[in-house]
């Protein structure tokens, strides 16, 4: 408990710096502006198909949709409100738990439902300030800017959205985002432990021409714990950090990224992993270019890792794997090269990708994976300005 009122201490401190806008100004904006009301529908269909054989992950398909029809008001051009709900569905699928997870050890369901839909509250707060654009988001979070090995882009469709608090900050060499994500909240005599996670991604950035230099750090904390529980339960903590070095050549039409990270795992208390820290280093480059009237990207990276358990990752990037019990690996070393191309269309895009990695163990076989997405996000002005 001492350590989750810290963090967020820490992190309220962090935005008590915001410059926030004088009050009188911010009510004379309120009393000048006429509200803007629209309705947005955020929809993707995806179908992502793991086939995973090895001892550090069992393949799986992910065929499905979400859809998140959205009522957005632009209460001032400082201040938009957005209510609505988020529909998740899996083909196939006759139940649900009431939380759609993809951590590795949050593998417990409680009460099935026949549909998976949640509420999407979305308070945001921005504006421009000393050549900054400064943005609070309270309810459901934006997205963070984080490397492969400690986040898992299927979170961002097969997951349920993240929601607490985040501050974000974007300026000329520098930006910033830090958040809280609840994952999981308690009532008293609760038989669970509450759940969340707390983030702080940044990157400095500058450039020279043609030529860029990219500094990024990131910081991922994950609470297990809670007061009033049915029964006593260990209190959880659970960290990654990287920091990694970066160069970048853009052209008229393409852009190279190429660099190295160190990354490193701590925790506290946690019963089923023998590792109490672990490091990795991920050389990566990785690139996009026009190409047919859409967009080619590819990369390609190298993890080698001891003692490494990502928080929101993969498990293939992980020394701990859940295939027939628990697996532990004292080295995890990895080659990773993806492709995708994306296509502009009206109100959205097609995004067809592929994914092989090869392990460097001689009973790991190589894992591949293929994916095929259609994002949409039509909009309707209902009252304009």
């Amino acid at each position: 408990m001492k350590n989750k009122l810290l963090g967020l201490i820490c992190l309220m401190g962090l935005m008590g710096l915001i410059p926030i806008q004088p009050i009188g100004l911010f009510n004379t904006i309120m009393a000048q502006d006429s509200a803007r009301l629209a309705l947005r529908v955020d929809a993707s269909q995806f179908f992502q198909d793991n086939e995973y054989f090895g001892l550090h992950a069992e393949g799986y398909t992910l065929p499905g949709f979400y859809l998140r029809p959205v009522v957005e008001w632009h209460v001032t051009p400082l201040v938009t409100l957005e209510a609505g709900a988020h529909w998740l569905h899996f083909w196939g699928a006759r139940n649900y738990p009431s939380t759609q997870s993809l951590d590795v050890w949050q593998r417990e369901s409680d009460t099935a439902t026949a549909a998976h839909v949640l509420p999407w509250v979305r308070a945001e707060m921005a504006w421009k300030r000393e050549r900054a654009e400064w943005r609070v988001v309270m309810g459901n979070l934006r997205p963070h800017k984080l490397p492969m090995p400690l986040y898992n882009p299927e979170r961002l469709y097969a997951a349920d959205p993240e929601a607490g608090v985040q501050m974000m900050m974007d300026a000329k060499h520098f930006d910033l985002d830090v958040w809280v994500d609840w994952r999981e909240y308690i009532w008293q005599r609760s038989s669970r432990q509450e759940r969340f996670t707390a983030g702080v991604s940044s990157q400095w950035a500058t450039s020279f021409g043609k030529w860029g230099l990219l500094v990024p750090l990131h910081v991922i904390g994950q609470h297990v714990g809670g007061q009033g529980l049915a029964e006593h339960k260990p209190v959880q903590n659970h960290f990654n950090g990287a920091i990694g070095l970066m160069g970048q050549l853009r052209g008229e039409n393409f852009e190279l990224t190429g660099g190295c990270y160190a990354m490193g795992y701590t925790q506290k208390n946690a019963p089923d992993i023998p590792y109490k820290r672990g490091w990795g280093l991920y050389p990566v480059v990785n690139g996009k270019c026009a190409l047919w009237g859409g967009e080619l990207g590819m990369d390609a990276g190298y993890w080698h890792g001891h003692g490494f358990v990502p928080l929101l990752g993969s498990v293939l990037f992980s020394n701990v794997a859940y295939v027939d019990g628990i697996t532990y690996f004292r080295y995890n070393r990895i080659m990773s090269i993806g492709a995708n191309y994306r296509w502009k269309i009206e109100c959205g895009e097609l995004k067809v990708e592929g994914r092989w990695y090869r392990y460097f163990e001689k009973k790991d076989p190589s894992q591949y994976s293929v994916g095929v997405f259609i994002d949409l996000a039509p909009r309707l002005t209902i009252v304009g300005r």
